[in-house]
């Protein structure tokens, strides 16, 4: 079994716990964060670029009207 399954399976199983026992907001409250989570890591680990190029573009635009 990879990694990746072993992942989801553990991140499934949380889920599902909290779930059961908090209802489905929280489910999806700590889902949210734990994306976040995610995103903010592998933007700090450089795997996304994207980022940059939204960031760069929006204060182009941002400084284009401003003046």
């Amino acid at each position: 079994m990879s990694h990746l399954k072993i992942n989801g399976l553990i991140l499934g199983a949380i889920v599902g716990v909290i779930l059961v026992s908090l209802g489905i907001l929280a489910a999806l409250v700590v889902s949210l964060f734990a994306f976040i989570g995610w995103l903010i890591g592998k933007y700090l680990d450089g795997d996304l670029p994207i980022i940059d190029d939204l960031l760069s573009k929006f204060l182009e635009f941002r400084s284009k009207y401003r003046d």
